[in-house]
């Protein structure tokens, strides 16, 4: 790790400047009511945040006592990956010390920016964040939730998503942002290509397929971009990537991400010249 804020403790009682009140106050609201504008409201609380990461012991060097402290060397250690009862490994992450006592009265942590502590976790096998868990013999004293993988894998990057499926995240680029084309330095597998040119020939108003690399701000996706024979509702045209997506879904390896975008104006254009066509009609 770089240049970053940390916190270190251990045992202390919880000040009020300790509080991430904005993504509390966020996740309450998201819990009595599930909506976008809630759910996005948590997004960027989260992106705002710093948590508090429980871990087996503070690296040393560090031990410096609690209280804000700024590293400008290389970082390591390791953090908390317990299993789940679906067995599902995961990340415990908490918004001020006392909502991590509840969970282990007696665990040393380490304060990160959430964002980085995202970029962390998508180096590993956990499969989501855990905010605020707690023990079951004590009562919850703060709001909580679970950020799923491929919610992680937007957050990492900055960016917030706009829909929730089962198998997948939608998010909507900035009009005025700036964005790089260029070719993967891996490609996905021919299996995989072979499959979205197989599910495209079965939807008419896919026209063309094109694999590529793009890169915006503080992020880089590889892309297959949807050219459309017709101009269709912005919600079929969700539709439409949805279903490229589920389809493919297995045979996205470990560690891989695809993402999905329908193109249009002289973007298509860009795509067209830079990218790879791997599905014409």
């Amino acid at each position: 790790m770089g240049v970053l804020d940390f916190i270190f403790g251990r045992r202390k009682k919880a000040l009020p400047e300790d509080r991430n009140s904005p993504l509390e106050r966020a996740m309450h609201e998201l819990a009595l009511k599930e909506c976008p504008e809630n759910r996005k409201n948590v997004y960027e609380a989260l992106l705002a945040a710093m948590l508090l990461i429980p871990v087996p012991e503070i690296p040393p060097g560090l031990d410096r006592g609690p209280g804000l402290h700024t590293t400008t060397t290389e970082v390591q250690f390791q953090f908390s990956m317990p299993l789940d009862r679906n067995n599902k490994r995961v990340a415990p992450a908490f918004t001020d010390a006392e909502a991590l006592q509840n969970w282990d009265p007696n665990t040393p942590y380490i304060g990160i920016k959430a964002q980085e502590f995202f970029r962390l976790v998508m180096g590993t096998d956990v499969q989501a964040v855990v905010i605020n868990p707690f023990d079951p013999i004590r009562k919850m004293i703060r709001p909580g939730g679970r950020v799923t993988r491929a919610e992680l894998d937007l957050l990492s990057k900055g960016i917030v998503p706009t829909q929730i499926g089962p198998k997948g995240v939608q998010f909507h680029l900035k009009s005025n942002e700036t964005r790089y084309v260029g070719i993967p330095a891996k490609r996905p597998s021919e299996g995989l290509e072979a499959s979205l040119r197989d599910k495209a020939s079965e939807v008419p108003e896919i026209d063309e397929l094109y694999l590529f690399q793009m890169a915006t701000k503080g992020a880089s996706h590889t892309v297959i971009g949807i050219v459309l024979n017709k101009i269709i509702a912005r919600t079929l045209e969700d539709q439409i990537a949805t279903t490229l997506g589920d389809h493919i879904q297995r045979k996205i390896e470990k560690g891989e991400s695809l993402d999905f975008l329908i193109l249009r104006g002289s973007f298509r254009d860009q795509v067209r010249a830079t990218g790879i066509l791997i599905f014409h009609r």
